[in-house]
């Protein structure tokens, strides 16, 4: 057994010396980050100089800026405009895997979609029944031997 963990671990760890050998990897191109932060700069003079400014009007004075950075209209974690769900993780599982705090992901990011947050409430239910039963069965199990 030892020698089978011994052996385990040196495949796991030489694989990650076949990454370590590229030096190339970690090389940084300062002049196109320069060029990327001058961009991010000018669009942050934009929005300081002016307060009503929005992605629309953004888009129809500067569509190159827009296109350069890969602005979108809708925030990273909703789901509403796409059609997707948060993070690509079902609403379902959000509310099973993560119970009340997945439900109030799920509620904020979809812009209270009362369709999702009802998905994400059934997953949170879901778990709860499902750990109960667990639960009831272990110490009924344990209770059945003393």
């Amino acid at each position: 057994m030892k020698k089978l963990l011994v052996f385990v671990l040196l495949v796991f760890f030489a694989s990650f010396s076949t990454f370590a050998n590229d030096a190339d990897l970690f090389n940084l191109d300062y002049n196109a980050v320069q060029a990327e932060f001058t961009q991010l700069n000018q669009l942050g003079d934009m929005i300081t100089a002016n307060a009503d400014l929005t992605y629309s009007t953004l888009k129809l004075t500067n569509e190159n800026l827009v296109t350069s950075l890969k602005l979108v209209a809708e925030g990273a974690l909703s789901s509403k405009a796409s059609g997707e769900p948060v993070l690509g993780i079902p609403s379902f599982l959000w509310g099973c895997a993560f119970g009340v705090a997945g439900l109030v992901v799920v509620y904020i990011a979809t812009e209270q979609d009362k369709a999702e947050t009802k998905k994400a409430l059934w997953g949170c239910v879901t778990s709860t029944v499902v750990w109960t039963v667990v639960y009831v069965i272990y110490y009924a199990a344990v209770l059945s031997t003393v």
